[in-house]
C-alpha cells in the first residue's frame, strides 16, 4: 500500500489523487483525439466534484486552467480556451494594506464624519444651518442608542461635533437645542418635540465670523 507521505504531492489537492492520475494517464495518450476526448471527460469529472460552484462567472473557463495546471502546463489538447500563462496563474496576489482610517467616535460612524466633511460645502447660510442642526440631533440619537443609561447632554454632542469639523461648526447652548429622544415608547402625543422642519434664526450655529 503507498501511503500520501511516500507519493509525489499533488498539484491541486481539492479534485484528490484521483483526478491527478486521470490527467497523468491523459499526457500519455499518443492520439491527439483521444487525449482531447480525455480531457473532456475529466472537465466533467471535475464539475461533478464541485457543483455548488457551477453558477460562478467563468467556471467553465476555470475548470480547464486547472486542468493545465495539473499537468504542468504540458498537456497538448485542443481545448475550448487558450491555455493559462503559468506566470499570470502563479503570481501572488498584491497584498493589501489595513485600512488605517479611525474612526474618532464609534457611536458615530464613519458616515456621519463624511457627513460633517460636506456640510463645509454648503453655501447657502440657512441651509447649512438647518443642515448642521439636523447633523447634531442625528448625533445624539445616536449616542442615546449607543448609551441607553446615560443622559446625553447637549454640551457633549456639540463638543463632538466641533472636533469632527475641525473647529468650523461650533454650536452653544445659548443658541440651539436639540431634540429629547426617549428611549421608551410614549403614547402621550404631547410629550414628544418634533424637530422643526424650517430653520429658525436662534438655531445659527458660531462659526467664527460676524453675522
Amino acid at each position: 500500500m503507498d501511503y500520501n507521505s511516500q507519493l509525489i504531492p499533488i498539484k491541486l489537492p481539492e479534485y484528490g489523487r484521483t483526478i491527478q492520475k486521470m490527467v497523468d494517464y491523459c499526457m500519455q495518450l499518443e492520439d491527439r483525439e483521444q487525449r482531447n476526448l480525455c480531457a473532456k471527460t475529466i472537465v466533467k469529472i471535475m464539475a461533478h466534484l464541485h457543483p455548488n460552484t457551477s453558477n460562478s462567472q467563468h467556471y467553465e473557463q476555470k475548470l480547464w486552467d486547472h486542468l493545465f495546471m495539473m499537468s504542468d502546463y504540458k498537456l497538448d489538447i485542443d481545448a475550448p480556451y487558450p491555455k493559462p500563462n503559468p506566470a499570470e496563474i502563479q503570481q501572488k496576489p498584491q497584498i493589501l494594506g489595513y485600512n488605517n482610517n479611525k474612526v474618532a467616535f464609534r457611536y458615530y460612524g464613519k458616515n456621519v464624519e463624511s457627513i460633517i466633511k460636506v456640510l463645509d460645502k454648503v453655501d447657502n447660510p440657512e441651509e447649512k444651518d438647518y443642515y448642521v442642526l439636523v447633523t447634531a440631533n442625528y448625533m445624539k440619537k445616536l449616542q442615546n442608542m449607543w448609551n441607553k443609561e446615560a443622559h446625553i447632554k447637549d454640551e457633549v454632542v456639540f463638543e463632538h461635533l466641533k472636533k469632527l469639523s475641525e473647529g468650523n461648526i461650533v454650536l452653544t447652548t445659548e443658541t440651539t437645542q436639540l431634540d429629547h429622544h426617549h428611549h421608551h415608547h410614549n403614547n402621550n402625543k404631547s410629550q414628544k418635540k418634533k424637530f422643526n422642519n424650517k430653520p429658525n434664526k436662534k438655531n445659527r450655529y458660531n462659526n467664527g465670523r460676524n453675522h
